[in-house]
């Protein structure tokens, strides 16, 4: 019967537990953070979007939206 090797090392090509790169709060040149969504609403109709959207939206790519006012006090 063969006996067992014993293995005192890491396999080659292991790798290392290593920590992702955070994540900016911002980034210089960008006004709008693609994470945060946000109420808009139609200036023309005046009516508020159902759903919120990502606020890049309100970049330019599309002119008719607004961000609804926030309702707290001292936003």
């Amino acid at each position: 019967m063969a006996t067992r090797n014993q293995v005192t090392e890491p396999a080659a090509g292991a790798t290392e537990a290593t920590a992702d790169p955070a994540i900016p709060d911002e980034v210089p040149g960008r006004t709008h953070d693609p994470r945060k969504r946000v109420r808009v609403y139609d200036k023309e109709t005046k009516e508020e979007l159902v759903n919120s959207v990502p606020e890049t939206w309100l970049d330019g790519r599309f002119p008719r939206l607004a961000e609804v006012p926030s309702k707290k006090a001292g936003k």
